[in-house]
């Protein structure tokens, strides 16, 4: 496999590092396409800060496309973080320092889209999750 380099810009960073935390549901960028076409990204996610204590709080970061400012929505892509309790999968407790990649694109079933957005979903007793989190447009 090759390893590739997905360069930094600044005007697809949709939460940067040291941002304050989210303690509840919040939108963390909204991207609008010149035209409904099929664009592929790569969003990064890192984890600064995340509250597990109660061993319920769970975070779900989801990627939505929608052509009519998202009064309808399609998921393009979900990512579940926080307690291996809740988190989806049963998969291990979130930690200080992970990076996730999410991988998707602005066509869902035969559908493009003209604009996605990242929303961060939280849920359990106080959550409070910091990340840093941006895209960049993937090639081939």
């Amino acid at each position: 496999m090759t390893n590739k380099f997905y360069p930094f810009d600044k005007r697809l960073e949709h939460r940067a590092l040291g941002s304050a935390a989210i303690t509840a549901e919040t939108v963390l960028a909204t991207i609008t396409e010149r035209a409904a076409q099929r664009t592929m990204y790569l969003t990064k996610v890192n984890v600064e800060a995340v509250k597990k204590t109660a061993n319920n709080e769970a975070y779900t970061v989801v990627v939505e496309v929608s052509n009519d400012d998202f009064a309808t929505r399609e998921v393009a892509a979900i990512l579940s973080l926080g307690a291996a309790e809740v988190r989806q999968s049963t998969a291990p407790d979130t930690k200080v320092g992970d990076e996730y990649d999410i991988h998707w694109t602005t066509e869902v079933n035969g559908i493009k889209y003209e604009k996605s957005r990242i929303k961060m979903f939280t849920a359990g007793t106080t959550p409070s999750i910091t990340v840093g989190c941006w895209s960049t447009i993937a090639t081939g």
